[in-house]
């Protein structure tokens, strides 16, 4: 009996060592296998019907990375798709599932709707804060049209952070010069960059977290590199 239990747990800390915490979180939060399944329902549906997409109208003010929306049961009614999948949010699960390049290259990505709900807490917040002061609670410029929070002014107990679905660290939740909250994925970059030797990238870099993960960075301003370093923008 002692032998069996000493084998299941070598077994629990080798599967620990093969798997780190930001590979387990990647993997919790897309199963590939469904990201695929549903990548192949998008294309089949792009087939089937000139190239239109099975996607939620949403306003034209959406952020980016959440302005299509996967309709999952316009998938269904085509007979593509049967069960929706079951980390989506539709599905009971904690991800929304997200076209990124509709218009060049329709790519199915998830986005953590934990942090969507954490986000709709901070922003019911500064929004009270604005009705009783006529203004945002913003504290340091830290960015174009980019602020921190002035916690003193939002005094909000805890949750200026969100949990990163890429690398677990904690990130600051920042204000955009219009009032919304957002989330500041600028040390994800950095990480990543150094672990893929990039030193220089064109463009908005929310693009190379979704070149490298399933995972869409919601909510975030842009970010553009600047004489080696990140300059956050405002976007949406």
């Amino acid at each position: 009996m002692m032998r069996i239990l000493l084998l299941v747990f070598s077994s629990i800390l080798l599967t620990g060592c093969l798997y780190p915490n930001n590979q387990l979180t990647e993997n919790q939060a897309t199963n590939d296998e469904q990201l695929n399944r549903v990548q192949e329902a998008v294309d089949e549906y792009r087939e089937t019907t000139n190239g239109l997409l099975p996607i939620e109208t949403k306003d034209q003010n959406t952020p980016i990375f959440i302005k299509y929306p996967i309709d999952f049961q316009v998938l269904r009614e085509k007979g593509i798709m049967g069960e929706v999948p079951s980390n989506s949010f539709a599905g009971g699960g904690k991800y929304s599932y997200v076209l990124i390049n509709p218009e060049e290259d329709p790519k199915v990505k998830v986005v953590d709707a934990r942090i969507t709900q954490q986000l709709r807490t901070v922003n019911y917040q500064i929004n009270l804060y604005r009705n009783e002061n006529d203004f945002a609670p913003f504290g340091e410029r830290i960015g174009n049209g980019i602020f921190s929070i002035d916690r003193e002014k939002l005094r909000l107990k805890d949750g200026y952070t969100v949990t990163s679905p890429y690398t677990g660290q904690e990130l600051d939740i920042v204000i955009g010069k219009g009032g919304d909250a957002k989330v500041d994925f600028r040390p994800d970059v950095y990480q990543l960059m150094e672990e893929e030797g990039i030193e220089e990238y064109e463009g908005d870099l929310r693009y190379l977290l979704a070149e490298h993960y399933p995972i869409a960075p919601a909510y975030s301003p842009a970010m553009f590199m600047e004489n080696g370093e990140i300059i956050l923008k405002q976007s949406e």
